[in-house]
């Protein structure tokens, strides 16, 4: 059975990993420059574990402290929240890109250590997969920092199969049965495992914007694997 993530050829990788990078990167530039003008040495004051902990803000004379007090992200021990992210994965065998959304949950398990677990969903014109996806994210406990991580999707999927003797004109073209007509498919169930590379920034602190790129390792071998990116808005609570 042919899978929705399976290739009619294979690239090199290198052209691979530049989509991934041009679409990551754009993403982290959104985020970035969006949040470029949020100066506040004490950021996260709607946090009470924060606004406990910087109550008495540092003086101007005390550049350091207030550089400290900039940064740090320690408060988010404990919180936990739900999250809204949007994707993008190139397929080469298609030659077309699959869009897609998450929504979930997410908790801080420590302040350099998250878990999330959400439903996701993704779709090109003709092709679409949907399931659970979940993952276990490390990072520094500052306002700006990379992370890394590691995931699984499970559910199911469609797949493009042999059409050239059905007697039907899928393709639209005008002809039936040509050579190499292809048709979408019910196929069932899709397993993924990705490690995830990104970076996180905390406009507030109970909020918190995220761009990320994961390489997906499907159950259908090799041949089927591929980069997918995102960004990510998340709001916390205690």
């Amino acid at each position: 059975m042919q899978s929705a993530i399976s290739r009619l050829a294979q690239p090199s990788s290198h052209k691979k990993c530049y989509r991934a990078f041009v679409i990551f990167s754009s993403c982290c530039a959104v985020l970035i420059s969006g949040c470029a003008g949020l100066t506040k040495s004490r950021y996260a004051m709607d946090d009470p574990v924060y606004a406990a902990k910087y109550a008495e803000g540092a003086k101007k004379s005390e550049p350091l402290k207030k550089l400290k007090q900039a940064i740090d992200a320690r408060h988010v021990e404990g919180l936990s929240g739900s999250y809204l992210a949007g994707g993008t994965q190139w397929r080469d065998d298609y030659q077309a890109a699959f869009g897609g959304v998450e929504w979930g949950l997410e908790s801080y398990l420590a302040s350099y250590a998250s878990s999330r677990v959400a439903l996701a969903a993704f779709a090109s014109h003709e092709d679409w997969y949907a399931g659970v996806d979940g993952g276990l994210r490390m990072q520094l406990p500052t306002r700006l920092t990379p992370f890394v991580g590691l995931g699984s999707f499970n559910g199911l999927s469609t797949a493009r199969v042999d059409a050239t003797q059905d007697g039907q004109d899928n393709d639209d073209d005008g002809f039936a049965d040509e050579w190499g007509e292809k048709k979408t498919s019910f196929d069932g169930w899709l397993s993924t495992i990705y490690p995830e590379v990104g970076v996180h920034f905390w406009p507030v602190g109970q909020m918190r914007v995220t761009g990320y790129a994961r390489y997906l390792i499907t159950s259908d071998g090799r041949a089927a694997d591929d980069w997918l990116a995102g960004a990510q808005l998340a709001v916390f609570q205690r």
